[in-house]
């Protein structure tokens, strides 16, 4: 008994843990619950550990708390009423039996006091099945010292079959949990269940098939992750492998396979290799996927931007060139359809242009509230009745005519905008006396003569008015005023390009360059213009103006550099026009004739006597209209030659001279047309019948309608025309005669050159539409233009002189004059007309009707009713040109909208733009935002 009392007492109390815990695992089992028996061994390790530690009430408290699972567990009940006596114990001040208070030699039964205190036990009796708490009234009186030895011994005894019962129960719900993947549950229900058990002969085993067990589960899991060829995780499993099992044969094994993974290129974890790569690779596979997605739903444009992204991020990537070659194929496609869909819509709108301008009812657009302006109108605009001074101060003066400016503000709708500030600047002292009266006059007139009496001036300065002696007038500032190049030519004209200048030779050289206007040109220019728009630069003594190309550096006084900035503000409101011109010219021409004319011929006959003729003289239209000029001959007489000896006057030279033929602007049925000969025999006599017969109708449509826009003032010129190149001048036909002679000295036949005129000094001519158009628009926004159209129609070629002959020794050598010149039909109209924004000017009247007929017939046999017709000749030709010009003009914002009109879906001042923008990239579309 007494070496029972030496073992350990940690060893006696683990062995009675062990005991009372299988106890609550053989009762958990029958119910097949592994998480109530994971709780039940949790809560007996815990309270074990708290009890050994000296922590009774957490003993206590854990001991209640396995009691409510396990509450007919007579082992447990005992066990918390060892506790709640060695809870008394120390209530009492005496030695505790299991803490760790007093050790297990110096526990003698003696020791504990007989005194009885109130406990809480826990009995299974009769009466209370489900082992409840019971509080004792008796006082507890403790057993003896044997019989409590004896109860621990025989629980020691126990405790040993029951704790490896405990473990088996504990591996058998492991496996369930392994079989379900649960592999920490298992691995913490083995850990308790190992921890239960106190390592001896009898335990060992089952301790080592924990052990094992809890490898298992280990490996199990390293070798999943080793599947999923993870060998990070796979050597983590191993290091947690040897940290509790150690390093045997199994872990040696195991790490044989982690590091053949590890070196095994094929399962790299490239993530940690590439970190870089991988993260831009997983935003590529994003952006792909976007790409597909936006390609699939047709946002073809967004679907090649966003593979643009790609290849900004892999140059090499080839899915994402693949696509976009993809793409760039359905755009074609669809290009392909923009130019079919743009031809047919330029013509359309060639057809829709033939519709002449309608009438629609003027509404008047709202130019938006009036400003008040600069100070300097502000001033022009509040207007006095009528002021008298005599013998005031100035100072009074100027605080006088303040307040009046507040009465008499119209302008300002603000009242706290009412008003000019006026105030004195460097008088020194002085206040010189003011007498004056002036009636209905502006306040900056009044300001004048008030200031100009008492040798004063004032200028506009802070945007307020400053009254300072005269002797300071010359008070300067300098300015900068941006001004745009549009306004520079608005305000000096420089920059227009000349309609001359150039040559009419094609051949000539190129004229030097370096005409146009210089910076210097066009400050001096800048300078004269302010200087007669009332800014005195000559008079005012420091006063500058210099323009480096982009804006003005001026040097003035503070009241001239007001009137400057509001000269530019108004110059600088764009003001250009859109000139659509249109030339509407219809020309028709009808031709109807039909001509007979008879030849009746009578043969020579010794009865009948000599032939007769006799033929009509019925005309056609070509030869009643024809231009027939007389003819001159060139008649050379050649003179007597001897011929054999024998003189022969030969034939003179004839050279028809035929003046230069106008070209018909009338058909005259020249060519073309039905012409029949019909000839038949009577009794020795011919008839023949001429039968020309001719219908033609014919006609020429044009229609030229170019648009532009110009700024106000400038002048725009439209030509839609062909060039026709032409000489004016020919030069002198020049002929010469040589001689050869022969090897016995006489002379031979000689030679004759005849160089023909060269042409000389080319002018060009525009044969088509050409306007000039000069728009100017005034302050309330109407448009004044002055218009000059022309319209140039080339007729054909006359050909002028006659034939040049040169005659040497029997050679004769002739050369047509070969001097062309055109002839050209010309319609101009000058005009200047104003008209509202958006009007449209009509110019007609200019048509034109010529009509010519041809009404023959034979005498008696033209009348006979019916045949009469045979013996007739009846022809009409006509041509109608109608030529109408059609102009509009708009006021156009910057934007290349109408400024003043909204039309149907276009609102006033938007802006007209490629909808792709050509980027280095390629086109990308613009935004459309959304109002």
């Amino acid at each position: 008994m007494t070496n029972i009392l030496k073992l350990p007492r940690l060893t006696t109390l683990a062995c009675l843990v062990l005991v009372l815990t299988g106890q609550v695992f053989l009762a958990s089992s029958s119910m097949g619950q592994s998480s109530d028996t994971q709780d039940k061994i949790r809560l007996m390790s815990s309270a074990i550990r708290a009890r050994d530690a000296g922590d009774l009430q957490q003993a206590k408290t854990d001991l209640e708390e396995l009691l409510r699972l396990a509450p007919n567990d007579v082992n447990v009940q005992r066990l918390l009423m060892s506790v709640n006596k060695d809870i008394e114990r120390q209530s009492q001040g005496q030695q505790t039996v299991y803490g760790q208070a007093a050790s297990v030699r110096e526990f003698s039964p003696s020791s504990t006091s007989s005194t009885g205190v109130q406990s809480t036990s826990v009995v299974a009796v009769a009466g209370n099945p489900n082992g409840e708490l019971i509080t004792d009234a008796q006082p507890y009186t403790p057993p003896s010292a044997s019989a409590e030895l004896d109860a621990v011994l025989e629980a020691e005894a126990a405790s040993q079959e029951m704790a490896l019962d405990m473990a088996k129960a504990a591996m058998a719900d492991a496996k369930k949990l392994i079989k379900a993947e649960r592999y920490a549950d298992a691995d913490a229900l083995l850990a308790d269940a190992q921890s239960a058990l106190t390592l001896n002969t009898a335990t060992a085993p089952t301790i080592e098939k924990i052990r094992e067990m809890r490898g298992d589960i280990i490996l199990d899991q390293g070798n999943a992750a080793l599947k999923d060829h993870n060998a990070a995780e796979a050597a983590t499993y191993l290091a947690q492998y040897r940290e509790k099992l150690g390093d045997d044969q199994r872990a040696r094994e195991f790490e044989t396979k982690v590091t053949a993974l590890e070196n095994n290129p094929w399962y790299q974890n490239p993530e940690e290799l590439s970190p870089d790569f991988m993260q831009n690779q997983s935003v590529v596979d994003q952006l792909m996927v976007k790409a597909r997605a936006q390609m699939l739903y047709g946002d073809l444009e967004g679907s090649a931007a966003t593979l643009r992204e790609v290849e900004a991020r892999d140059p090499n990537n080839s899915a994402a060139k693949g696509l976009q070659i993809e793409i760039m194929q359905q755009l074609k496609d669809s290009n392909y359809l923009d130019h079919s869909k743009t031809r047919d819509a330029m013509l359309q709108e060639v057809a829709r242009s033939w519709q002449r301008p309608q009438i629609f009812q003027l509404t008047p657009t709202d130019t938006g509230p009036k400003t008040t302006g600069t100070l300097l109108e502000k001033l022009a605009r509040i207007e006095i009745p009528r002021v008298s001074f005599a013998q005031v101060p100035l100072s009074r003066v100027v605080e006088t005519l303040s307040e009046l400016s507040v009465e008499y503000d119209k302008v300002s709708e603000d009242s706290k905008d009412k008003g000019v500030n006026i105030v004195p600047a460097n008088w020194g002292g002085n206040d010189p006396m003011v007498s004056i009266t002036l009636r209905n006059l502006s306040l900056d007139k009044i300001l004048d003569f008030v200031t100009q009496s008492v040798d004063y001036t004032w200028d506009v300065q802070n945007d307020a008015v400053v009254v300072r002696p005269g002797d300071e007038g010359n008070y300067l500032e300098t300015d900068f005023f941006p001004i745009s190049r549009g306004v520079v030519i608005r305000l000096t004209g420089v920059g227009e390009s000349s309609s001359g200048g150039g040559s009419n030779d094609p051949f000539a050289p190129a004229a030097p360059s370096g005409g146009g206007n210089s910076t210097s040109d066009t400050e001096q220019s800048l300078l004269r213009f302010f200087q007669k728009a009332g800014v005195p630069f000559e008079s005012t003594s420091g006063s500058s103006l210099a323009f480096d190309g982009t804006q003005l550096i001026v040097t003035q006084t503070p009241k001239n550099l007001e009137k400057m900035r509001n000269i530019l503000r108004r110059y600088d409101q764009p003001k250009q026009v859109e000139i659509e011109a249109k030339f509407l010219e219809v020309n028709q021409g009808v031709l109807d004739e039909m001509a007979i004319n008879w030849n009746i011929n009578t043969p020579l006959s010794a009865v009948v006597g000599p032939g007769t003729q006799v033929q009509t003289g019925n005309r056609s239209l070509s030869s009643a209209f024809s231009i027939n000029s007389a003819t001159s001959n060139l008649v050379i007489d050649q003179g007597p030659v001897d011929v054999g000896g024998i003189v022969v006057d030969p034939n003179p030279l004839e050279y028809p001279q035929t003046p230069p033929s106008l070209p018909n602007t009338i058909d005259l049925g020249q060519a073309g047309g039905l012409q029949a000969n019909v000839g038949f025999s009577i009794m020795g006599t011919n008839v023949q019948a001429v039968i020309s017969a001719l219908s033609r109708k014919q006609g020429s449509d044009l229609l030229s309608s170019p648009r532009l826009t110009v700024l106000s003032g400038r002048t725009a010129q439209i030509v839609v025309a062909q060039e026709l190149r032409y000489p004016e001048n020919y030069s002198d036909i020049e002929s010469e005669v040589g001689s050869t002679s022969s090897s016995t000295g006489s002379s031979g036949s000689a030679g004759v050159t005849i160089t023909a005129g060269t042409p000389q000094d080319f002018t060009v001519r525009n044969v088509g539409v050409e306007m000039e158009v000069t728009p100017t628009v005034e302050e309330n926004q109407n448009i004044s233009l002055k218009l000059e159209p022309r319209v140039t129609e080339f007729e054909g070629f006359v050909e002028y002189g006659g034939t040049s002959v040169a005659i040497s020794s029997g050679t004769t050598v002739s050369v047509p004059s070969g001097f062309y010149q055109p002839i050209f039909s010309t319609r101009e109209v000058r005009t200047e007309v104003t008209v509202f924004d958006g009007a449209t000017v009509v110019i007609g009247g200019l048509t034109r009707e010529e009509i010519k007929t041809v009404n023959d017939k034979v005498p008696l046999l033209g009348d006979i009713p019916l045949l009469g017709r045979l013996f007739q000749s009846k022809g009409e030709t006509s041509t109608k040109k109608n030529l109408l010009i059609f102009v509009t003009a708009n006021l156009i914002s910057p934007g290349g909208s109408p400024s003043g009109q909204r039309l149907r879906n276009v609102e006033a001042n938007s802006l007209f733009q490629n909808p792709i923008l050509v980027t280095p990239g390629g086109g990308i579309s613009r935004e459309i935002s959304e109002q």
